[in-house]
């Protein structure tokens, strides 16, 4: 690979390809110098016309076919090691990265992530002094973790629990610092934990990561997400392929991304009228995070970040110039 190529890896199986094929439109559309954009799709499970659908929507957003490039990796070591994660391994495809390809570093990102934010500017990060670099998890999920990786992580900080949808990921310092076999001896010893991968990455990185700003992977409320940033969905890969269900501000915007930009066929009927005029009354105030925990926390230790999250997602979409941009119709 050429120096200056900037090497993404996704990873996804049939199921996921919605997700995929709105990730990868989405960084490209946001990129300043998409010719420099170089993907690898690790195809878990994509079939030959999947695969064939994921070039004609990337050249449609303006790369060749020759920036992407498809890996049909051997499961059989993943298999053996981990249990799956929602019916599927490919969440472990990230731990054997350094492996799989023989560049200096890459960035990763699930394929529930909307890239609103230069992926160009995130590229110029790299830090050959750690061999990670992401955004913090939420803070609720933080503390959870802690509580039950006491035994093989006693010294967990719950100020620096990290979330593995997007990672900065030096291959190379990995490589030399034998990753993956570390990751095998904790899978051996330990099993599959909770958050799966991202626990181990956490517990392996512990000392060897640093923070990027919250805009790179915007889980918490940051005033900053105003000019641009990565949104990532949790959860919504289990409506793939499915009508959009529930009242969930974020779910809407990743459907109307998806109708309007990917297929190319605006649909507001996603989501009936009075749903968005909810969405968007819910968004005339940006969230205190003092309110939220008096007015929730009743309701057990994830609902304040919950209810913060909803009132500062609604927040952004109404006040966001580059969601308008993107939500125009095509």
């Amino acid at each position: 690979m050429r120096d200056d190529r900037i090497s993404i890896s996704l990873a996804a199986d049939h199921r996921y390809l919605q997700g995929l094929l709105a990730t990868m439109s989405s960084m490209i559309l946001s990129a300043s110098r998409k010719e420099l954009l170089l993907f690898h799709v690790f195809a878990d499970g994509l079939s030959q016309e999947d695969c064939e659908q994921v070039e004609t929507v990337a050249r449609r957003m303006g790369v060749s076919s020759g920036q992407i490039e498809f890996h049909h990796p051997d499961m059989s070591r993943i298999k053996a090691l981990f249990t799956p994660y929602n019916g599927s391994y490919a969440a472990f495809l990230r731990l054997f990265l350094c492996e799989f390809l023989s560049e200096d570093w890459t960035l990763y990102t699930d394929v529930d992530t909307l890239w609103f934010r230069d992926v160009c500017s995130l590229w110029k990060e790299r830090d050959n002094a750690v061999s990670v670099l992401w955004c913090k998890d939420l803070p609720s999920i933080a503390r959870g973790v802690k509580e039950y990786s006491r035994e093989y992580c006693p010294d967990l900080d719950v100020n620096r629990y990290a979330c593995s949808g997007v990672m900065l990921m030096n291959l190379a310092r990995m490589r030399t610092n034998d990753f993956v076999s570390q990751c095998a001896r904790f899978a051996e010893r330990w099993g599959t934990p909770l958050f799966v991968d991202q626990d181990i990455l956490n517990v392996i990185c512990l000392k060897d990561a640093k923070l990027l700003d919250q805009v790179w992977d915007c889980l918490s409320p940051t005033r900053a997400a105003i000019d641009g940033c990565v949104l990532h969905f949790n959860g919504i890969g289990r409506m793939f392929n499915g009508p959009m269900k529930g009242w969930r501000v974020l779910y809407y915007a990743w459907y109307r991304y998806y109708y309007d930009i990917v297929e190319g066929n605006p649909c507001r009927s996603v989501c009936p009228w009075f749903k968005r005029v909810f969405f968007w009354m819910a968004g005339s105030l940006y969230p205190s995070k003092p309110l939220m925990r008096i007015l929730f926390s009743r309701l057990g230790d994830q609902a304040p970040d919950n209810f913060e999250r909803y009132f500062f997602f609604a927040w952004l979409f109404r006040r966001a110039k580059w969601w308008r941009k993107w939500s125009v119709s095509t």
